[in-house]
């Protein structure tokens, strides 16, 4: 806000990866006791979502969710999955086709404060990549 007038003001975004807030597991089965089945099955680490609730409320940030792997549809259901958990702290998605579409974004983003993501990838943001436990 300068002098008063709001209308200039955005809060900071933060973007945070899809991959961060899920947990990914391989379920192993044998059908009929023979034959292996492997699944890989996924949920919400309702911690991680839960941190990142409470940091926004206190740092005053947007959070936008990024996805490499789901198009628009399929991140709206997301995003109403997580309404239903009642631990949504997104309030735009985003998908992108990889991870240098985003990086090449970045710069033509200003209300962008930085990306959280994985610590194998987080070195491509450069001065953006967050890692979680610091935020």
């Amino acid at each position: 806000m300068e002098k008063g007038d709001i209308s200039n003001s955005l809060p900071p975004r933060i973007l945070v990866t899809f991959d961060v807030i899920v947990d990914e597991y391989v379920d192993k089965r044998k059908i009929l006791n023979i034959i292996p089945v492997n699944k890989t099955k996924t949920h919400y680490n309702r911690l991680v979502l839960s941190h990142l609730y409470s940091v926004t409320l206190k740092r005053g940030w947007t959070l936008e969710l990024v996805s490499f792997k789901h198009d628009e549809e399929e991140l709206v259901e997301v995003m109403q999955n997580l309404d239903q958990y009642a631990t949504n702290p997104f309030r735009y998605a985003t998908p992108y086709k990889s991870v240098e579409k985003l990086v090449d974004d970045l710069p033509y983003r200003a209300e962008v404060a930085g990306v959280v993501d994985l610590p194998n990838r987080l070195m491509r943001y450069g001065s953006w990549g967050l890692d979680f436990p610091n935020l």
